[in-house]
């Protein structure tokens, strides 16, 4: 990591108003005075930037504060947002809070169907429609009687006609004076939870948790995150999600950072290049693809010979974190998945030291941290200054602190059953490591119990089949059968080997892994499957996480054949 790669230190006058604001949103009400003709937002329109200042955001929020008073909207009423990032997510969302409101996003790649049943739950009076790709099936699920706001089009996006377009009202609409002060126990957002099964739940947070933000900002000096003003980010995980909120838009705000989005999966790469971001957030499959992408251009063995000699080492890492756009990162950030061990101490080699954070929406982002100085590959670190934890007998994590929602909406009984004690019970089970560090060992809900009536946690040994580079995706199974086996989608660096090879590789890795485990847990077997699962093929959740019971799903009328064959590296040809 460029550890070394600084901003312009915060100002005691900046420092002063931070102290001082009570949220977030007051903060940036601050920085818009502070620094009123600094870039912000940054928005790539092919290979130009349009950039914008603290004012210009402030003055297009100030507009659609008094485009939603005069569509008679009270403080407390809930407004949605239906976008890709960009700057215009940015500016509805500070003008939802500016204006008193309650702002609710949803995932922009929701079907019609899910859709309609988070906006009912949600109770919305407004909503934003802005980027996306598929809002012509997308549009019959927003009931009638919702008043809607068209954001600008973006090329090879859908274009989206609403009640109101985003134009009309910046034209029309004067910026209103009068802005909300928050309390810290007002409720400033819902958000609806990824999860794959059951009823959505939204998740209620105030600003008293938003208060995690400010914390972050004054214990830089022991988590190494947002040190400096002047930070760089790039936003393009969706920003309806916990921690791309906090990272792309709050944390920027309460350190004055620079936010430059992404202008699609396809231009990403570019787009990052051009930033080269002094802070970077991505789940555990984006940092894979990165992995993947430089072993398609050179070898393993060949990677590691120059990183072996000193006058070439140095070259060869700038060059590969150069390409990859993170030269100058100083922060490299993974979370809402667990991150294997291997993975990690991989790019550390590059020099680029991946801190894990633990967290979940109902905890406003993340309650544990590996310090930059204190990174251990295998756990999420140590509790944040504020966070009880402890581990339930069922070894259930379970967490105290001061930014723990105030609970589900509408859904009471729910809420009881996840705050019960005192302590927010998070689903998933973990131990700790011998310097007390929280390692996470599974989810409640993915443990299986195979024919011999033994219970096997199968992210624990995904995690292990990690070391083997030839593999990008892998989850373990088998409930019901007496043994259980992995389903594995071979990565890019498997293309340029024959069958033969990887066949013997990961066999080498099936008897290796198995020597590590209790005999009910040991593997009977892989399937391979040559293809990675697309993230549109239905088996990820938003955040990349897998859909364990969807994929199980889809191939269980395999399970048995694949089994009976008594093969160990068993090719899918479902």
């Amino acid at each position: 990591m460029t550890a070394n790669a600084t901003a312009p230190e915060i100002s005691i006058e900046e420092n002063e108003a931070i102290r001082n604001a009570n949220s977030f949103l007051e903060i940036f009400y601050e920085r818009v005075k502070l620094h009123p003709n600094k870039v912000y937002l940054r928005q790539p329109y092919g290979s130009q930037w349009r950039e914008y200042t603290w004012k210009d955001i402030s003055q297009m929020a100030q507009k659609l504060v008094s485009a939603l008073r005069e569509m008679e909207l009270v403080p407390g009423d809930h407004v949605g947002i239906l976008s890709k990032n960009c700057h215009e997510w940015i500016v509805a969302d500070l003008a939802i809070l500016m204006g008193g409101y309650v702002s609710v996003p949803f995932y922009p790649t929701l079907p019609a169907n899910e859709l309609r049943e988070v906006i009912e739950l949600s109770h919305i009076k407004a909503l934003f429609v802005g980027k996306l790709e598929t809002w012509e099936t997308q549009r019959s699920g927003v009931p009638s009687g919702i008043r809607t706001i068209s954001m600008p089009y973006y090329h090879g996006n859908s274009k989206v006609k609403c009640e109101f377009s985003w134009e009309t009202l910046m034209d029309s609409c004067e910026p209103a004076e009068q802005l909300h002060i928050p309390k810290p126990d007002e409720v400033f957002t819902l958000i609806y939870t990824s999860g794959t099964t059951g009823t959505p739940k939204g998740v209620m947070l105030d600003y008293q948790a938003s208060n995690l933000i400010m914390k972050y900002e004054r214990e830089k000096p022991v988590y190494g995150i947002y040190q400096n003003v002047g930070e760089r980010i790039i936003s393009y995980l969706p920003l309806n999600h916990i921690a791309e909120r906090v990272l792309s838009e709050a944390m920027p705000i309460v350190s004055g950072g620079t936010v430059s989005f992404s202008e699609s999966l396809d231009h990403f790469g570019k787009n990052l290049q051009s930033v080269q971001p002094t802070l970077f957030f991505a789940v555990p499959r984006i940092w894979t693809k990165f992995q993947q992408a430089i072993l398609t251009k050179m070898s393993q063995r060949k990677l590691d010979l120059l990183l072996k000699t000193p006058v070439i080492s140095s070259l060869i890492k700038k060059k590969i974190k150069t390409g990859m756009g993170l030269n100058e990162c100083r922060c490299a950030v993974s979370g809402a998945a667990p991150m294997s061990a291997a993975l990690i101490r991989w790019f550390a080699k590059l020099d680029i030291d991946i801190q894990e954070v633990y967290g979940a929406t109902e905890l406003c982002g993340g309650v544990t941290f590996n310090a930059l100085d204190d990174i251990a590959p295998g756990t999420v670190g140590r509790p944040l200054p504020g966070v009880e934890l402890k581990l339930a007998p069922t070894d259930e994590v379970l967490i105290k602190a001061p930014w723990v929602m105030r609970g589900y909406y509408e859904a009471e009984s729910k809420t009881a059953e996840v705050l019960e004690g005192g302590y927010y019970h998070t689903g998933d089970t973990g131990k700790y490591d011998d310097s007390g560090r929280l390692i996470i060992t599974g989810r409640i809900k993915d443990t299986f119990k195979t024919a011999k009536g033994k219970f096997v946690l199968p992210v624990p040994i995904e995690n292990s089949l990690a070391r083997n580079f030839l593999i990008e995706q892998v989850m373990v199974t088998g409930m019901g059968l007496a043994q259980p086996f992995a389903l594995i989608c071979l990565s890019e660096s498997a293309s340029n080997q024959t069958r033969d090879d990887i066949a013997a590789s990961l066999g080498e890795s099936l008897t290796e892994l198995n020597k590590e485990l209790d005999n009910h847990e040991r593997l009977s077997h892989f399937v391979i499957f040559r293809e990675p699962w697309q993230e549109d093929s239905g088996f990820y959740t938003p955040t990349l996480k897998l859909k364990r019971h969807i994929i199980d799903q889809h191939y269980k009328p395999h399970y048995e054949t694949w089994t009976e064959s008594k093969v160990r590296i068993v090719w899918d040809n479902a």
